[in-house]
């Protein structure tokens, strides 16, 4: 039975072991800096604990969201920082799961857009996105030197 829980301390390892295989797949040939992704992760727990949760079968963490409110000069979204959920576990709607955990925790706060990014080739990603009624309105572009 899946459970989805506040992320803890604990669980550092396993994200940061999900963050390193979604870098490896996503963004082949980039050098994933672990020590500064568990840095940010960390400082986020520290202030927003809330923010991160993960998701629990028996014991085992299968997979996370991480997620922000976002105070800018064109207003205020939520952003999801990362999701991930493990191959194990794909198609089995515990994607769709934690971004509704995520979109809730936003509505409860008053927030009305959500944004996200997510790799052209994540095939996947962009059908539960878009099924969850997320449309493309801007592309972030990219140029190798």
């Amino acid at each position: 039975m899946i459970k989805i829980r506040d992320f803890t301390a604990e669980d550092a390892d396993k994200v940061c072991g999900f963050k390193r295989e979604s870098a490896r797949v996503n963004f082949p040939g980039c050098q994933f800096d672990e020590a500064m992704f568990r840095d940010l992760i960390m400082k986020s727990f520290r202030s927003f604990p809330e923010r991160i949760k993960v998701a629990e079968d028996g014991g085992t963490v299968v997979g996370y969201i991480w997620f922000k409110v976002i105070r800018s000069a064109t207003g205020v979204f939520g952003r999801i920082e990362h999701i991930f959920v493990d191959e194990s576990w794909r198609g089995k709607g515990l994607g769709k799961m934690l971004m509704e955990t995520a979109e809730e925790y936003f509505r409860k706060r008053g927030v009305k857009k959500v944004k996200l990014t997510v790799t052209t080739a994540n095939r996947k990603a962009i059908k539960l996105y878009s099924e969850m009624g997320y449309e493309t309105r801007r592309y972030k572009m990219e140029k190798d030197l």
